[in-house]
């Protein structure tokens, strides 16, 4: 048999790839079978010397920036390899620009030989077909692309249904080993996060908690993870050596929403498949799914917290104040600084007056102000028993909605309002064809009538519903009123009693004090239930409540 005369040994580099981001799920390419399909196309083939495999196993196709092929070109750079054989032109790129810009004028340029196997190409070959290679080019370069926006949609839907598609849970919870898209509670971090929301109603600013939870030798989020879950990720926490709790993490941890029940997804996105670029989305483009998760803390105190964390709660020589973070100077609405003249007798000052002389000078005694606090709290709070009673009585009787609807006040009031609205708009147009107003008056006159009509037509529809439901909209007002019912038999004020009660407190330059309770708005829609109600059908529990009712702006404004 005549022996082979052997040219030129090409000294050769297989490149070997795969990436489930790009859709490459089939066995035919695994790493494994792409290497034996390549070694049998090499065997018998003396002409070639393999002098390096290099393998991006986890690596999308749709850009160059792999390690595996990174060097790969270096060895080619280097002069070490004239050669690469590939199982097919998708494992060697799908970024149809890209890969036409290796194939058709760097490799030739650099003199490097590409073999392609499945796809029967061999560029030493002058009658190479250019053709058949740049189609097959656009459709690797389009699967990724169609397989990128399925699985988009994929994630997308599952995130509307309520399911978690991150890869691991947030702090305090955990993946149910029986769903991996329902989160459960983490009883050892989900109690640290339940007492960072205890420590700040306390009044404890971001620096004092985390320097408390250093103290009790409580792991911060990632060690945690990684140590007690064991974990291998990356988030935004700190880690060092000497990793600890710090102010940016409990203001993480207070900031989120989630802790509440409320799953929320889809706050980042990249451009598309090739573009690894991360982009913040904004707040009305997450997904938000409610009682999904069960909840670390209520979304009462979440709310409490948010306000504490706007105002100043730092700690004094004597400790923490009663009233830290909710006193506030009625004229700047700023909050009031708590100062001492012989750290005995301690006073609210206006911290604008103080130090911008930009609003009147006035103070008030501390001893003096929680007192007027105490008595507003432990009244307000048995407003809320009779109101309780009230409620109550009101289930027990039955009203024709035909006259809810002509006894509500408020109902009165809207209708005459959408009567003058309507009014207004013949008038505009009267004005109009009569020429007191041109075109683009008229049309930008309407406009903003037709905008205002419709809130009050909606807020009239709304109105009606509320009162068609009426025993169901006041059980949902019966919600907000047990976080003052379980004060019931209260003879003193705390600290968290304050917090979760109190929104703010508004010293007055006339040395008067005025008090916002939390869920106010909610407090005079019921009230004005109850006047529609006893409008229709009086008796003695709704008199009786209303009689007590009358102290209530005492309690609030001393």
């Amino acid at each position: 048999m005549k022996k082979q005369i052997i040219e030129k040994i090409y000294r050769v580099v297989v490149y070997l790839r795969l990436s489930s981001d790009d859709g490459d799920c089939q066995e035919s390419d695994s790493i494994s079978n792409q290497r034996i399909l390549i070694y049998d196309y090499l065997n018998e083939k003396p002409e070639f010397s393999v002098v390096k495999e290099c393998v991006d196993d986890g690596f999308t196709g749709t850009n160059f920036s792999r390690p595996g092929f990174q060097e790969m070109m270096k060895l080619i750079e280097d002069g070490e390899a004239d050669c690469i054989i590939v199982k097919d032109l998708s494992r060697f790129g799908r970024d149809f620009s890209g890969v036409l810009q290796y194939v058709e004028r760097i490799l030739p340029k650099m003199g490097v030989r590409l073999i392609l196997v499945n796809d029967n190409y061999d560029s030493i070959f002058p009658n190479r077909d250019f053709l058949t290679l740049r189609l097959k080019s656009f459709i690797n370069d389009i699967y990724p692309a169609d397989t990128s926006k399925s699985v988009r949609a994929n994630l997308y839907a599952k995130m509307i249904h309520g399911q978690c598609v991150a890869p691991f849970a947030a702090y305090g919870f955990l993946k149910s080993p029986e769903d991996k898209h329902k989160l459960i509670i983490d009883p050892v971090a989900g109690a640290v996060v339940q007492d960072i929301f205890h420590l700040k109603l306390k009044g404890h600013s971001l620096n004092e908690i985390a320097d408390i939870l250093n103290v009790r030798g409580i792991l911060p989020p990632l060690v945690y993870k990684r140590v007690y879950l064991k974990q291998d990720l990356h988030t935004g926490f700190k880690l060092n050596s000497n990793s600890k709790w710090e102010a940016t993490m409990v203001r993480r941890i207070l900031l989120d929403e989630r802790y509440t029940g409320v799953l929320i997804q889809g706050k980042r996105t990249t451009p598309n498949h090739k573009v690894k670029k991360v982009i913040q989305k904004s707040e009305d483009e997450w997904v938000r799914c409610e009682n999904t998760i069960e909840p670390l803390v209520s979304t009462h105190v979440y709310k409490v917290v948010q306000h504490l964390m706007k105002h100043d709660t730092r700690k004094s020589l004597n400790g923490l104040a009663l009233l830290s973070g909710l006193v506030e100077c009625a004229d700047c609405h700023q909050s009031m600084i708590r100062k001492s003249p012989n750290r005995t007798n301690f006073y609210y000052i206006c911290s604008t007056s103080l130090y911008e002389k930009e609003c009147q000078p006035h103070s008030f005694s501390e001893k003096k102000l929680i007192e007027i606090v105490k008595d507003s709290i432990l009244y307000y709070i048995s407003l809320m028993v009779e109101l309780d009673k009230t409620l109550q009585y009101v289930k027990t009787i039955s009203l024709p909605e035909s006259k809810m609807y002509a006894a509500d006040q408020q109902m009165k009031v809207l209708e005459e309002e959408c009567a003058r609205l309507l009014d207004i708009k013949k008038k505009l147009y009267d004005s109009y064809c009569e020429g007191l107003l041109d075109e683009e008056e008229f049309i930008a006159f309407k406009k903003k009538y037709n905008e205002t009509l419709k809130q009050t037509e909606d807020t009239i529809k709304r109105q009606r519903t509320e009162i068609s439901n009426m025993l169901s909209t006041l059980e949902k007002h019966q919600e907000w009123m047990r976080h003052f019912l379980i004060y019931k038999d209260a003879n003193e004020i705390d600290r968290i009693m304050v917090a979760t009660l109190v929104k703010r407190i508004l010293v007055h330059s006339g040395k008067r004090i005025s008090i916002e309770f939390w869920y106010s708005d909610e407090y005079e829609r019921v009230v004005s239930l109850l006047h529609m109600v006893n409008n229709i059908q009086p008796g003695y529990p709704l008199t009786s409540f209303f009689d007590v009712k009358g102290g209530i702006k005492d309690a609030q404004n001393k």
